[in-house]
C-alpha cells in the first residue's frame, strides 16, 4: 500500500480535548525543540477505564494527526486502529502501564542530545537549573537485543522503579509520568539539559551543588513551570501546525 493510499479521503473530525489530538500536539512541539527520532519513538497515553493504551506509528513526529493514532491492549491487540498501523516495540508500555498505576503517560525518543550523553557512561547531571526538575529521577539502562520483548518490559520496569526517566545507553531515553503535558516537558528539559551537560563537561564545568538544585527543583514546582511551558510551546503550534489544528471541529 502507498502513503497516499493508506490515507483517507476525509480527514477524521475531532475536538481539542481528543487525548489524540493531544498526542499528536505532543509530538510536534517534541520535534520542534530537537526531539525527533527519526520514524522511531512513541508517545503513548493510558486509556482511564481499561486495559488499554493509545500509541503512535511509525513516522516522523511532525507529521502525527490524531488519526494515526491506535488503541492497542496491554495484551498488545489493537482494539482500535489508527490510519497507520501501531509502531512495533512498544510492548514496554505496556509493562510499564501494569507496573505503575500512577503512570498515565510514557514517551520514548532518539533525541540526539540524550543519546550522545548516554554514550559516555556519565550519569545526567546538574548542570543547567531546569535539570533540577529531574534530580534523582533519571537511571541508566542499557538495551539487550537478545531479549525478547516481554523480558525486555520487566527489566525496564524494574530499573526505572519509581523514577522519572531511563537514559538508555547508545539509544535514547523513556519519560514516564502522572500527565502527557509533564512527561512532554519533561523530556523536552531533558534533551536541552544533556546538551547543556555536554558543553559544560567538554570545558571543566561543574554541576550545581545538591542544594542549589533541590532549591530550583523545589520553585519550578512550585510555579508549575512544566504546565507553563507547554502552554507556551502549544501556542507556537497555532502558528506553525495549521495542519493539525485543521482537523478540529468548528
Amino acid at each position: 500500500m502507498t502513503v497516499t493510499e493508506s490515507a483517507p479521503a476525509t480527514r477524521k473530525v475531532v475536538s481539542e480535548s481528543d487525548p489524540r489530538f493531544q498526542i499528536a500536539a505532543a509530538r510536534r512541539i517534541l520535534h520542534r525543540e530537537g526531539l525527533d527520532s527519526q520514524v522511531g519513538g512513541h508517545v503513548s497515553l493510558r486509556v482511564p477505564g481499561e486495559d488499554a493504551f493509545l500509541v503512535t506509528p511509525f513516522q516522523y513526529f511532525d507529521e502525527t494527526l490524531p488519526e494515526h493514532v491506535s488503541k492497542v491492549g496491554f495484551d498488545l491487540e489493537v482494539r482500535e486502529p489508527g490510519t497507520l498501523p501501531a509502531s512495533p516495540g512498544i510492548n514496554f508500555h505496556a509493562s510499564i502501564y501494569m507496573a505503575r498505576p500512577d503512570v498515565n503517560c510514557v514517551i520514548h525518543t532518539h533525541a540526539k542530545n540524550m543519546s550522545v550523553l548516554s554514550t559516555t557512561g556519565e550519569p545526567f547531571g546538574m548542570y543547567y537549573d531546569y535539570a533540577a526538575l529531574l534530580l534523582d529521577e533519571v537511571v541508566p539502562w542499557t538495551d539487550d537485543p537478545n531479549l525478547v520483548p516481554s523480558e525486555e518490559g520487566e527489566l525496564m520496569v524494574k530499573a526505572l522503579g519509581d523514577k522519572k526517566a531511563l537514559l538508555m545507553g547508545h539509544h535514547g531515553s523513556v519519560h514516564v509520568g502522572d500527565t502527557l503535558e509533564r512527561v512532554t516537558m519533561e523530556a523536552l528539559v531533558m534533551e536541552l539539559c544533556a546538551g547543556y551537560q555536554l558543553a559544560a563537561m567538554a570545558v571543566g564545568g561543574k554541576p550545581l551543588p545538591r542544594k542549589t538544585a533541590e532549591s530550583y527543583r523545589e520553585a519550578y514546582l512550585k510555579n508549575n513551570f512544566r504546565e507553563q511551558m507547554w502552554i507556551a510551546n502549544y501556542r507556537r503550534l497555532l502558528r506553525s501546525d495549521p495542519d493539525l489544528f485543521a482537523v478540529l471541529e468548528g
